[in-house]
């Protein structure tokens, strides 16, 4: 049985999906000014690179997204000649575009003209051109049946993927959820000529997207969320996943322990249940994931020690990669195996705890040195990036936990504490991260008092995350605070 769990706390939700009680993926509603992978956009093309056969489009966020002339729908992927980026667009043209990789560091989103929508059992493509059947379909026979299907519902350029769950769905759901996908994009366009400028179109980045999309329709899911709100936009809709409202006083999160698995998943360090370890480094081009033998000691030899090992580790670094959502070239030192045999017993133990990640990998073997080489598909940036920066005091080969994860920490610090009797709460906090309470009018740090019926005040510290320093009465928190940040 499957478990989604949503934890809503002011402006944010965020979520975990849990397969026998561990967490294999982590869900993030950010509230950001940049778009998400999947996101539909009317941009404008700001410039044009002939040398790069590419072109910069303004999608309205700080940086201009990058479209690579392959990712333009007029262009063909096997012209009888060679077609200059110059002929296909045009500086301060409109144009509708779609999020294949969201924006990273000094770099802009990653864009694509070749638009898809994806639903529960098919993805509809407006210009794809082709129908593709999942591969997991068998047998052939049966997949060439999808395929004929698939073409009788298609008109003109339209493409379509049929997903692995129409095998087993009545052929009538499959049409509907098509129909529903070709009505979105009618949306899209329909919504595109009435807007000026800039805009988002289609966004399916949400938490709430996602999870309708791929785990409503579910009968072995269960979905478990802390919001009154979220529980009644769920329920409202048909579906045959579980929905459950929790209402305890304890934090959804510390219910199910899921705050211990996010600490484990930010570690660059983590021990395999053999007593191995695996040491997880990122570098700006790629992963490298070294395979030690710790604390375990075989009893058969070195051969036998290094398998053990380095089996244990193939299943573990796979579940790393989906729940730490590592994209990108990855690179593997396992122990040193001799034996081809034991390599490919590795590779194949690799492969299979693989087939549970829905982000496209690609496992390319040993190289000459013994490492093995991989890859997997980068759309989203990897959970360090979207909880820590870069250490400033030793140029950014350190990592330091976001001001904002800090103020979330302190979120959930007093919201715990929302059924206690004591009034008022002082917290000390570092002092770059008041402004973010005390900041646009003091909105965010009113909207945490009225939820947790407490008075919070807030004293300057150079601590680099925060201490809860007193609960009781707000008159004497008052003289406290009072004493404590006065000259």
């Amino acid at each position: 049985m499957r478990k989604i769990i949503l934890h809503r706390l002011l402006n944010e939700t965020r979520g975990a999906v849990l397969e026998n009680g561990k967490v294999t993926e982590w869900l993030f509603d950010i509230p950001s000014d940049s778009p998400g992978p999947g996101s539909v956009i009317k941009g404008k093309v700001e410039d044009i690179l002939p040398g790069m056969d590419a072109a910069f489009i303004n999608i309205g966020s700080e940086k201009n997204g990058f479209l690579y002339k392959k990712e333009l729908a007029a262009f063909q992927q096997d012209p009888p000649q060679d077609i200059p980026v110059t002929s296909l667009v045009a500086k301060g043209q409109s144009i509708i575009v779609q999020v294949k990789k969201e924006e990273s560091g000094s770099k802009g989103a990653k864009l694509t003209e070749h638009l898809a929508f994806p639903g529960k059992y098919v993805v509809f493509l407006p210009y794809g051109g082709y129908v593709a059947v999942s591969k997991k379909i068998t047998p052939e026979e049966t997949r060439n049946v999808w395929r004929e299907w698939g073409k009788d519902q298609l008109e003109g350029r339209e493409g379509l993927i049929i997903r692995t769950l129409a095998e087993e769905a009545p052929v009538e759901e499959v049409k509907e959820d098509l129909a529903r996908l070709k009505s979105r994009y009618s949306a899209v366009l329909k919504k595109a000529k009435e807007i000026k400028g800039t805009g988002t179109l289609y966004d399916e980045s949400s938490i709430y997207a996602r999870v309708s999309r791929d785990f409503l329709n579910d009968d072995n899911t269960e979905i478990i969320v802390d919001s009154p709100e979220d529980y009644q936009q769920f329920t409202s809709e048909g579906n045959r996943a579980n929905i459950e409202l929790y209402q305890g006083k304890e934090n959804i999160f510390s219910r199910f322990n899921i705050g211990k698995q996010l600490e484990r998943a930010l570690k660059p360090f983590l021990w395999l249940k053999n007593g191995g370890s695996l040491h997880i480094d990122h570098t700006e081009a790629m992963t490298v994931i070294d395979v030690n033998s710790a604390k375990f000691t075989g009893k058969q030899g070195l051969r036998d020690t290094a398998v053990k090992i380095n089996l244990e580790a193939a299943k573990t670094i796979a579940e790393q990669l989906r729940q730490r959502d590592i994209g990108g070239i990855i690179l593997i030192d396992f122990m040193d195996m001799a034996d081809e045999a034991d390599r490919q017993e590795v590779l194949k133990t690799l492969n299979e705890a693989l087939k549970h990640d829905r982000t496209i990998t690609n496992v390319l073997g040993f190289t000459q040195l013994g490492l093995l080489e991989m890859t997997r598909k980068k759309t989203r940036n990897p959970l360090r990036d979207i909880m820590f920066n870069d250490c400033p005091a030793c140029q950014g080969t350190g990592k330091v936990k976001k001001e904002e994860e800090i103020a979330k920490e302190l979120e959930e610090a007093v919201f715990t504490r929302r059924y206690d009797d004591e009034e008022a709460i002082i917290v000390e906090i570092g002092e770059w991260i008041i402004p973010l309470f005390c900041g646009n009018n003091k909105k965010r740090m009113k909207q945490l008092e009225k939820i947790t019926n407490k008075k919070i005040f807030l004293t300057p510290s150079s601590l680099p995350g925060f201490e809860i320093r007193y609960m009781g009465n707000i008159e004497e928190a008052r003289l406290k605070w009072k004493k404590h940040v006065s000259p």
